[in-house]
């Protein structure tokens, strides 16, 4: 689990320390709190890990969504912000904002 406020410097050196003993994938947290989407990006391309979720708010379960390749991508070139909405089957859903 890492958080959206936590320098890009430090997000490396955290997933470093852990790739040499697990095979993980990321939670990236407080997307609503500082939304750098360049540093999810560049994290995923550096270790190759899977991105699973993201947090955008405090309350659990209802801020925590499915992350959606496509609206990262999207949202990194401002086609559309960063929304991803979750049905009661657990699948994803992009909404263009």
């Amino acid at each position: 689990m890492l958080s959206s406020t936590t320098s890009y410097k430090e997000l490396l050196d955290i997933a470093d320390s852990y790739s040499a003993y697990f095979d993980y994938k990321v939670i990236y947290t407080k997307i609503d709190e500082k939304p750098i989407l360049g540093n999810l990006y560049n994290l995923r391309m550096h270790t190759g890990a899977s991105i699973s979720y993201l947090t955008f708010g405090q309350n659990v379960p209802s801020d925590i969504r499915i992350f959606n390749p496509q609206g990262l991508i999207k949202a990194l070139i401002g086609a559309q912000e960063y929304i991803v909405s979750i049905d009661l089957d657990g699948e994803a859903d992009k909404n263009d904002a």
